[in-house]
């Protein structure tokens, strides 16, 4: 199949034609049968015919109110284009409170969710979210796929879980202010690929959107991780893009061949792990002297 992980960044549009009229064009030139957009995508959303400034919660409310407008736009792409698209994430309202949520959606418009289970200092104080209470594994035509969001990408277990539970490829839509934070995200993207010997597929926010705090910028690279093993890359990384240039960076993958390690690589990771959870005391050295 083929994958594309967007580097995504959000413009002010002047209406709605003009934001589907982006959309098409990255769609086409990705021309892939996964087309991954990244997290806080679904802030441009707020930017469509919005206001020139506002403040966080202000910025966070409007996304809110359109999210279902956002996910709108992106049912008419899947079907117009018949590909399985993840529409990055926003800032949705729920009975609990408002959380930061991803959309994946179906060639023929049908919707899932996954909402983000682990939020940054920033989200919970300054944005007021909460943290989604569910971790799902959705079974597609393309294979069972895992959504992990950016920060919730940083703690093995979450991962684990997913491909515990027959996820063939984790998908995870980034956004990151500074090079530190990219770094975490990608290299914990590595490290999944390498600890579950799976397919982990991470897109990115980039670039600068003056008076909107939430995304006022980003930086990031699209990129297609792997095992480091017999058949694949060396380095775990099948394709990657350049860091902060927006637009699709696309793979043809095999996601049974990434995983064919599990059963014939020169590590067991995946089946290993439980040995690598056993609890071991240190034994304490006294200093030499």
């Amino acid at each position: 199949m083929k994958i594309a992980a967007v580097a995504y960044h959000c413009d002010r549009h002047p209406g709605w034609v003009a934001h589907e009229a982006k959309l098409d064009a990255i769609l086409k030139d990705a021309a892939a049968d996964l087309v991954v957009f990244p997290e806080y995508a679904a802030m441009e959303a707020a930017l469509v015919a919005g206001p020139p400034s506002a403040t966080v919660t202000e910025w966070r409310d409007l996304a809110a109110e359109r999210a279902s407008a956002w996910v709108d736009q992106f049912r008419h792409m899947a079907q117009i284009h018949k590909c399985h698209i993840v529409a990055g994430s926003g800032p949705v309202k729920t009975d609990k409170g408002a959380v930061n949520r991803s959309w994946l959606i179906a060639p023929d418009g049908s919707v899932d969710h996954q909402d983000k289970l682990l939020l940054l200092p920033y989200e919970r104080e300054e944005m007021g979210l909460i943290g989604g209470d569910e971790l799902r594994l959705f079974e597609t035509s393309l294979g069972k796929i895992g959504l992990l969001i950016c920060y919730d990408s940083e703690f093995p277990q979450q991962a684990r879980a997913l491909c515990e539970a027959g996820a063939e490829m984790i998908l995870v839509p980034s956004c990151t202010d500074f090079p530190a934070g990219q770094t975490r995200v990608r290299q914990s993207c590595r490290a999944r690929a390498i600890e579950n010997q799976c397919l982990i597929v991470q897109a990115p926010l980039v670039g600068e959107v003056p008076s909107c705090e939430i995304i006022d910028r980003s930086t990031g690279r699209a990129g297609f991780f792997c095992p480091p093993d017999h058949g694949l890359p060396a380095d775990g990384i099948l394709a990657q893009g350049e860091t902060d240039k927006p637009g699709p960076i696309t793979f043809e993958v095999d996601p049974a061949a990434i995983a064919a390690p599990r059963l014939t690589g020169q590590a067991g990771n995946f089946s290993h792990w439980s040995e690598g959870l056993e609890t071991v005391t240190p034994r304490q050295v006294p200093a030499r002297k």
